[in-house]
């Protein structure tokens, strides 16, 4: 339970901000840097033209545990 939850807190978010990675479910089950920068450059491959938008697909988990884009997060 506590290793799932890390995904959502807040500096787990920070991280992977940092690190310019969405906080996606794509990496939930990721245990290091190095992983997520390698599916992270995999799916920048895949996608091609279709960059990743923040602003739609990064998500956030309130302190009830509703979960927000960033642009509706961030809005509140």
């Amino acid at each position: 339970m506590a290793f799932e939850r890390h995904f959502k807190e807040l500096r787990h978010q920070h991280g992977m901000c940092c690190l310019g990675i969405p906080n996606t479910k794509n990496f939930n089950e990721i245990t290091s840097i190095k992983e997520a920068k390698v599916l992270w450059e995999r799916i920048q491959e895949r996608q091609g033209l279709n960059k990743w938008c923040p602003d739609l697909e990064e998500e956030y988990e309130d302190k009830e545990g509703n979960i927000y884009n960033k642009k509706t997060y961030t809005d509140l």
